[in-house]
């Protein structure tokens, strides 16, 4: 068996679990399965699995991030419904298991970390191409369908496809400054091409999340630009010039457009409790109301993972009666997180999720800040990570980033790629 083991090609068993994991966020449930699977296997069937273990101990940011499962197994005494409590445990799994598997992948440098990203960024592309396609033979009868709330049709949940065409700009930004391309020149302009394009669709499609986060990354980037290039002036005509260009989407984009009077409109009636539950902004709103008023009901503790869905149901049962029955949660991870455990977990919880920005030269790598500037601001208006599809996306780019710029923390502190 140990021979076996020894014969095991590390290197491609991971980026290939990795490949999976990523082809199964925009395809397939049973194929992010595979691929967690599958890189778990390549860290445990590892005659080298001592060693990678103290590397993982050694990397505090890594246990960080696997404490988040470790704070919600710790509201299990405080929660009742314990199938709830299992069904978020096993969500949560791959934080606990990705940041110790992702140490046994012997490389992550930029011939094994860009290629992937490039490849990630045209899949995105091609399947933007296709929403496009599936919306300019629809035309009449999708845009109709954004004066109710609903967007084109999409591979996955629209919100988190967003955040991933979020994410494919700042790659394509990324490696197109990094010059990097498979073999030919021309890769460099249509990479460019292709960033420009995703930015204009990210607002044809009109999802505010995505539009939110999109934003967040161009006003870092052209902030970075000013900072390293002191050209301040003109800094402040590109400023003028993305503002006007904002200003001219909304109001010549019709989904956007549509989607802006939407959200007004969805606003006015909550605020009057009129008709709605069929408004997805009322249902956000008060499962945010919900969720501050358990965190401030039981402030320590939480009302436990187990329950934060049967509780938010009783506060709207008592104050939103309509909205009840929908299964709702509070749309705010860090409300969520506060709800369920309660101010010290809160702050556990915000510890670990922005360690990874101050661990090693990370705040220097732009696609790493470019990536928790995306999540951050989809915990403000999403629960991000308690769905399985929001967990795989966080924690596959998030531990890849880290393992690409991280050195190990032990005795020597020598890059991780250099045990290998």
């Amino acid at each position: 068996m140990l021979s076996l083991i020894r014969k095991i090609d590390h290197q491609k068993l991971g980026v290939f679990s990795i490949l999976l994991l990523l082809a199964g966020l925009l395809f397939s449930r049973a194929l992010m399965s595979v691929g967690m699977m599958g890189l778990l296997l390549n860290a445990l069937l590892n005659h080298e699995l001592g060693a990678n273990l103290r590397k993982f101990w050694g990397n505090k940011v890594l246990v960080a991030i696997s404490s988040i499962f470790l704070l919600y197994l710790l509201s299990a005494p405080v929660s009742e419904n314990t199938v709830w409590l299992l069904d978020r445990l096993r969500m949560k799994l791959p934080l606990l298991l990705m940041p110790f598997a992702v140490v046994a992948i012997p490389r992550m440098d930029k011939k094994v970390y860009f290629p992937i990203l490039y490849g990630f960024f045209y899949l995105i592309l091609i399947l933007c191409l296709i929403s496009l396609t599936q919306f300019v033979l629809n035309f009449e009868a999708i845009s109709k369908e954004y004066e109710t709330g609903k967007i084109m049709p999409t591979p996955v949940q629209h919100i988190r496809f967003s955040l991933m065409i979020a994410y494919s700009v700042a790659i394509g930004w990324h490696l197109f400054l990094e010059k990097y391309r498979l073999k030919f020149k021309w890769e460099q302009g249509l990479l460019l091409g292709a960033t420009v394009f995703l930015v204009v669709f990210l607002h044809l499609l009109a999802v505010r999340s995505g539009l939110l986060a999109l934003y967040g990354v161009l006003f870092y980037f052209f902030i970075r630009y000013i900072v390293k290039k002191r050209k301040y002036w003109l800094g402040a005509l590109l400023f003028v010039g993305f503002v006007t260009s904002s200003l001219l989407a909304f109001q010549f984009i019709p989904t956007l457009k549509t989607k802006i009077n939407y959200t007004l409109y969805s606003v006015n009636l909550f605020l009057r409790n009129d008709n709605i539950r069929e408004l997805s902004d009322s249902r956000r709103l008060a499962s945010i109301q919900g969720g501050l008023e358990l965190g401030k009901t039981n402030l320590w503790t939480g009302v436990g993972i187990g329950d934060i869905r049967d509780d938010t149901n009783e506060y709207l049962r008592q104050y939103y009666p309509d909205l009840v029955d929908l299964e709702l949660m509070p749309h705010n991870q860090y409300i969520w997180v506060f709800a369920a455990t309660g101010l010290l977990g809160l702050l556990w919880f915000i510890a670990a999720t922005t360690w990874p920005l101050f661990y090693q030269d990370a705040q220097r790598n732009r696609l790493i800040v470019a990536f928790h500037i995306i999540i951050f601001s989809s915990f403000l208006v999403e629960h991000t990570i308690e769905t399985q599809l929001g967990t795989a996306f966080y924690i596959v780019f998030l531990v890849m980033g880290i393992r690409h710029v991280g050195k190990y923390e032990g005795r020597i502190g020598r890059s991780m790629d250099e045990y290998q």
